[in-house]
């Protein structure tokens, strides 16, 4: 979709318009943004999508927004337990749905790219959402069913979390206009529409220009997450979650991460501890601890391969092992990327 054709849709939303944006840790949609400002001017206010992550600082700010909006409109983060978030409905998996007030208030625009996510399939498209703008109970009662089968990297249908996003996205279409435009990593592809429309298409060209064909498991590999995941071992780790099923059974893979933000989340301690030990699946919500879903799959890639850490980080308190000196194979941005096994679609 050009350019002239989103300005087109989004000139024709009325009154202050909430634009919902990721934070640092995504790609900055400010080429788009920089495009849309002619018609945005004076009526937008800017929404950013943390989720449970900490707010933006004013400095990441101006590096996701661009000259045109940081410091000329009016810009939060979500705060997940400020108390401040509307209850708008429970998905038929019980998430109760609690959103951020501003996007009961207006039309929503919100703007973001899409790439592999190793258990909600994709990220983008209804992330912006659940969880970025949900209150934290709303994001623990979902990250739960990453705790069950389906719950992969690229896969959308019969995946319980993006099912549930999918379900809690469509209780805010039903109050509030929403336009959508979502960017493709790698790409200068662009959807714009509906909510759900345009991340699926969106999705499927994500699933060609973020898959990586791999002929045969490596027997030793590196994987750098990319610049905005490196912030911290809770975001790199997702490089892991999303590569660790194109290494071979007992071979070595090597996170390679600046993590200047250290462990990066409050539940990283305690789910690197656990992951050396047993874990019990938790069958209801009221069983999960956030993070478990994380917790669960590291302890079962420990138990099939070879995991260490070039990341600053003492990771000898955990249980792992001192890298390799090298790895015969690096991939870089293994964040926004995800392996196919030629194998396995022959």
């Amino acid at each position: 979709m050009s350019i002239s054709e989103i300005q087109d849709q989004v000139a024709g939303m009325t009154g202050q318009i909430t634009v919902v944006v990721n934070d640092d840790t995504r790609p900055s949609p400010r080429r788009y943004l920089a495009a849309l400002q002619p018609v945005l001017a004076g009526r937008a206010r800017v929404l950013f999508a943390t989720g449970t992550h900490r707010p933006v600082t004013c400095r990441e700010g101006w590096s996701i927004l661009g000259e045109g909006f940081a410091g000329n409109v009016v810009a939060e983060s979500n705060m997940c337990t400020d108390g401040t978030h509307v209850h708008i409905g429970t998905t038929s998996r019980g998430t109760a749905v609690e959103i951020h007030p501003w996007l009961l208030e207006g039309p929503v625009l919100a703007v973001n790219t899409v790439e592999p996510h190793y258990f909600a399939g994709f990220t983008g498209g209804r992330k912006s959402f659940l969880p970025g703008v949900s209150s934290r109970k709303t994001i623990v009662q979902n990250h739960f069913l990453a705790c069950l089968p389906g719950a992969l990297p690229g896969k959308l249908t019969g995946n319980p979390v993006h099912e549930d996003m999918m379900e809690g996205a469509a209780f805010l279409a039903e109050r509030t206009e929403i336009i959508m435009v979502n960017g493709v990593f790698r790409s200068d592809t662009v959807f714009c529409g509906s909510f759900d429309t345009s991340f699926y298409k969106a999705s499927e060209v994500a699933a060609v220009e973020c898959g990586v064909s791999v002929k045969e498991r490596y027997a030793s590999l590196e994987i750098r997450p990319g610049r905005s995941l490196e912030i911290s071992l809770y975001q790199a780790m997702k490089a892991v979650f999303l590569w660790e099923s194109a290494v071979e059974d007992g071979g070595e893979l090597v996170l390679a991460a600046g993590c200047i933000e250290g462990l990066g989340a409050s539940q990283m301690e305690r789910l690197l501890l656990a992951s050396s030990a047993s874990i019990a699946v938790p069958r209801f919500h009221e069983e999960y601890l956030f993070g478990d879903h994380a917790a669960i799959r590291l302890q079962k890639i420990r138990n099939r391969i070879s995991l260490s850490f070039r990341t600053g980080i003492d990771m000898k308190k955990f249980g792992f092992c001192v890298p390799p000196h090298s790895c015969k194979t690096v991939i870089e941005n293994a964040g926004f990327s995800f392996p196919v096994m030629e194998t396995e679609n022959a």
